[in-house]
């Protein structure tokens, strides 16, 4: 097995052997020279590859997602290593997986009128749960929520975890106080 480009690697009738030895490489960050860091990256990107995962379903969307993630251009993405590519793409995987999961669990609503709020048409907010914390990090910091989106993520979310507990601290403090 010779570490082909993928351009060869997509040309190949039968990818199976590549396939099954290569999904098993230690993810790396790195791919055709460049660094991709989840916190670096503008938040907006970070919510937009979450969305496009599941999305993609041919080469163009794995062009896409890598050309938002590493900085490359299709030229230099089809010219480089199946090997390189497998073991970024793990990483990718690995990293966006990491992003939700950390997401739901600091996210995940344990308040008590979580039932009243969805009563109240909570659905109708779900087109917009990658747009709608930074209207309210806006809201708090007099800020325009696009051009938040375009900071780096881990900054954000920062701000997002910061905020949500400083809240939930309001919140209990005002039942306390009434109680």
């Amino acid at each position: 097995m010779r570490n082909i480009t993928i351009q060869k690697y997509t040309r190949l009738a039968d990818t199976t052997l590549y396939d099954n030895i290569l999904q098993h490489l230690r993810p790396r960050g790195n791919f055709a020279g460049r660094q991709m860091s989840i916190t670096a990256m503008p938040y907006a990107n970070v919510k937009y590859c979450i969305r496009l995962m599941p999305k993609i379903t041919g080469w163009n969307g794995v062009v896409q997602l890598f050309a938002i993630c590493f900085d490359v251009d299709e030229k230099t993405f089809w010219r480089t290593g199946v090997t390189e590519y497998f073991a970024a793409r793990n990483y990718i995987i690995a990293e966006l997986e990491r992003v939700v999961s950390t997401e739901n669990s600091l996210f995940a609503s344990a308040n008590t009128d979580a039932h009243l709020w969805k009563m109240a048409g909570a659905a109708r907010l779900e087109p917009y749960t990658d747009t709608l914390p930074l209207v309210q990090l806006g809201r708090l910091l007099g800020q325009y929520p696009f051009d938040l989106g375009r900071r780096p993520y881990g900054e954000i979310f920062s701000l997002l975890v910061q905020t949500r507990l400083q809240n939930e601290i309001e919140h209990e403090y005002h039942k306390l106080q009434a109680g």
